[in-house]
């Protein structure tokens, strides 16, 4: 697997985004059997170089193939579709203006308020949890997901991961929550996660990933929150001194194709893209897991302190969390919570 990550990075770059002769669906063209190419736009907020990309990438390499280029996936990096605007082309998906997008779940969050259950910190504690409660299409969790989204007009090809974020800064170590006192950190645009920053003693800053470098730069933040992939992949190592490993948070990405494109789809091929959406996760999640100790050597040969927290540090984090789980108890709702493994006392 390690060669297969290998592999797709290095030929991220050389992929073909631009299809010749052929029709864009949102052009009003239909996936007819009239003989034509269809061609679906897909937008991403990483760039060539996240680990997300494997998982666009290969979707539109398994959909061209298994289609026999009956459809062909042009992939827009850093959300060129909308600007540079994660939210927006979450919008666009929802009204029909994207054909295809993948973006964050916390993100959702802002449309879909359950969503932000996946979000809750420290609600699970290893990769096994996510696996059973998010990643399985049988689960509970995932089926919820797809509802949800269904609602706002989209359908779900595929649940892919980013990982467990962990917190970095230009200050100092972090070992308890006090240490996150007058402390101001970006968040996404996640109103889960912004309270519990706020829990913890520390200010957040809710900004979009494109401008966190800069901000980290020129001391407008001390910090951030994301997986060590994102760190990575944004070169935040530059800017940082410090990285707490405390997997507050879980952080998925959802492979959408707007409520058009996929109402214009015959059977056959709903299959074939439901069929691909999957194994393009998998597949991303499977090399991005394996690449997790390629991540930690960048951010350590940079010279960064990397701290990880013994069990009752972790404990301290969450208790200071509690008032959150309750504060969203009613938004969530107890169910929803149920389905991803935790119950209210």
């Amino acid at each position: 697997m390690k060669r297969l990550f290998a592999m797709m990075l290095a030929c991220m770059t050389a992929l073909s985004l631009v299809a010749c002769g052929s029709t864009s669906s949102s052009g009003g063209s239909t996936a007819g059997g009239d003989g034509k190419t269809i061609t679906l736009k897909a937008g991403m907020s990483g760039s060539e170089t996240s680990p997300t990309y494997v998982a666009l990438s290969e979707f539109k390499r398994l959909v061209e193939e298994k289609t026999d280029g009956r459809y062909i996936i042009e992939i827009y990096t850093n959300d060129q579709l909308s600007s540079g605007d994660q939210m927006k082309a979450i919008e666009m998906g929802m009204n029909n203006t994207i054909d295809i997008e993948m973006h964050a779940g916390s993100l959702w969050g802002s449309y879909v308020p359950q969503m932000q259950v996946v979000s809750t910190p420290f609600l699970f504690s290893s990769y096994d949890d996510a696996d059973k409660l998010v990643l399985d299409p049988e689960s509970d969790g995932y089926q919820l997901i797809e509802g949800w989204l269904s609602e706002k007009g989209v359908h779900t090809l595929g649940i892919l991961e980013q990982g467990f974020r962990q917190l970095s800064n230009s200050k100092k170590e972090v070992l308890t929550p006090a240490d996150l006192k007058g402390m101001k950190f970006r968040v996404p645009q996640t109103s889960i996660l912004i309270d519990a920053f706020s829990a913890m003693g520390a200010s957040a800053s809710p900004m979009s990933f494109s401008e966190v470098y800069t901000a980290l730069q020129q001391g407008t933040i001390d910090g951030q929150e994301n997986p060590l992939s994102a760190m990575v992949t944004g070169k935040f190592e530059e800017v940082q001194k410090y990285v707490t490993m405390w997997n507050y948070s879980y952080d998925i990405f959802v492979l959408n194709a707007s409520g058009k494109v996929w109402n214009s789809l015959s059977d056959e091929d709903k299959a074939i893209f439901d069929e691909c959406g999957r194994e393009a996760c998998a597949t991303e999640i499977a090399a991005s897991r394996e690449a997790d100790d390629g991540f930690r050597k960048t951010v350590e040969d940079a010279g960064v302190k990397i701290t990880e927290l013994t069990p009752e540090q972790l404990a301290a984090f969450k208790d200071a969390c509690a008032p959150v789980y309750e504060k969203y108890r009613d938004t969530i709702g107890e169910d929803a919570y149920a389905a991803f493994g935790y119950t209210f006392s």
